[in-house]
């Protein structure tokens, strides 16, 4: 790091904050001499999260903790190597926006030109007495191990079990789709018997499960999961939760073996000490061009940003899409302004597109020209992971890390 250079510091390696980065490192060219590109993370790699719930379904007989690594931990200097990227592994602990410095756990103090924010999410418990106690979160690659081996675990004692899911979003819902196979394998391994003897329950606090998607996607995909024998408990969320029971508004008291909380996500709780303008959510807002409402130089992305679309009053929903396309901007944006050249504003498209994976090789995708469901969405899901893998990384190794992918998280299908 050069102290005569100005920095431009991406916080966090999710996928706005890599895209961010990306973007930087091959507009920055004119500015190399007088700008350091600088991207901070606590972890060496980047998390694929959309295959999260799959590596919690993969049985501990079936794959290594270094395969299971291989297929969704994508190491940062790998996807930077021979980049103008600076990469700092570590984190940050307090924020002085009006002298322009980040504080870092072991790195000290770190000036700045431009900051973006890309600090992702932290589950939401919505203050519900016991939630967190007594549920399992799936944020991370280790919460994935954690919850597999709690399930494998149920089945040393238990010749049954019962799950239950809280969120019945996307990730609850694909989640409770991969968890039905998974669980009657280990029934099977553990208690020899050939009738899978298993419950699993998704509650969803909305009158439907998947608020704010499609009419048509939210009915296909009830039929789907009633299909696959998931029950599906809506319009009551969980407002208690003790040892092995949630108690529903309206009174239900729902028993279970593992409950898994996939219930929503709020901003780190950094940025409350932060002094930022901050949502109910506990996110940055920012302007239409994605800057934060308090200071010009510092933009805000992804799961930590709250951006008001302006078509229609609401806040973006957090999405991968959306991520990389505020990550993106963010990046131009700040050419522009180095280059003393206004920012351009984010417009939002009018629908995104998206694919739901719901069970072994069925996936519902929304490509917005084309709709189309079964093992063709999940074949277009394997190859957007492709697509996304060849953006971050050399052909070969893209083309290493989805096979990983696809050998890893399939193996237990083919059962």
């Amino acid at each position: 790091m050069s102290n005569s250079k100005k920095n431009i510091v991406i916080s966090g390696a999710g996928f706005g904050g890599i895209t961010a980065a990306l973007t930087l490192a091959k507009r920055i060219g004119p500015h190399r001499d007088t700008h350091e590109i600088i991207l901070i993370d606590r972890h060496h790699h980047q998390l694929y999260t959309p295959s999260l719930y799959q590596i919690a379904a993969i049985a501990l007989e079936d794959a290594t903790t270094s395969s299971l690594k291989s297929s969704i931990l994508i190491p940062l200097a790998d996807i930077f190597k021979n980049k103008p990227v600076l990469l700092i592994t570590d984190e940050i602990i307090g924020f002085e926006f009006h002298n322009k410095k980040l504080a870092l756990r072991s790195f000290g103090q770190l000036p700045y030109e431009f900051l973006v924010l890309a600090l992702g999410a932290e589950t939401a418990y919505y203050d519900i007495p016991g939630l967190k106690e007594y549920s399992f979160p799936l944020k991370t690659f280790d919460d994935a191990l954690r919850l597999r081996n709690v399930i494998e675990e149920n089945f040393k004692t238990k010749s049954s079990i019962k799950i239950t899911i809280g969120g019945g979003g996307a990730s609850g819902v694909e989640l409770a789709a991969e968890f039905v196979g998974f669980i009657c394998h280990i029934a099977e391994k553990f208690t020899k018997k050939r009738v899978c003897e298993m419950e699993l329950v998704l509650i969803e606090a909305s009158p439907q499960i998947l608020p704010g998607f499609s009419a048509s996607i939210i009915k296909k995909s009830g039929i789907r999961l009633r299909a696959l024998g998931v029950q599906i408990l809506t319009g009551s969320p969980i407002i208690g939760v003790q040892k092995n029971e949630a108690t529903l508004q309206n009174g239900h008291k729902e028993k279970f073996d593992v409950l898994i909380w996939t219930g929503g996500v709020v901003g780190p709780t950094i940025l409350k000490k932060s002094g930022l303008t901050l949502s109910e959510k506990n996110s940055a807002e920012v302007n239409q061009c994605l800057q934060t409402i308090d200071f010009e130089n510092i933009f805000a992305v992804g799961d930590n940003a709250m951006f008001i679309n302006p078509k229609t009053g609401k806040a973006l929903p957090g999405s991968v899409p959306i991520a990389k396309t505020e990550g993106r901007l963010a990046a131009r944006n700040i050419i522009r302004a180095i280059e003393g050249k206004p920012p351009k504003k984010f417009t939002p498209l009018a629908h995104y597109p998206f694919i739901l994976a719901v069970g072994k090789k069925y996936a519902i995708a929304d490509l917005i020209i084309i709709h189309f469901s079964g093992i063709f969405g999940w074949i277009a899901k394997e190859l957007i992971e492709l697509r996304y893998f060849l953006f971050i990384l050399p052909i070969h190794k893209a083309l290493r890390t989805w096979y990983n992918s696809i050998k890893i998280i399939q193996m237990h299908k083919m059962r």
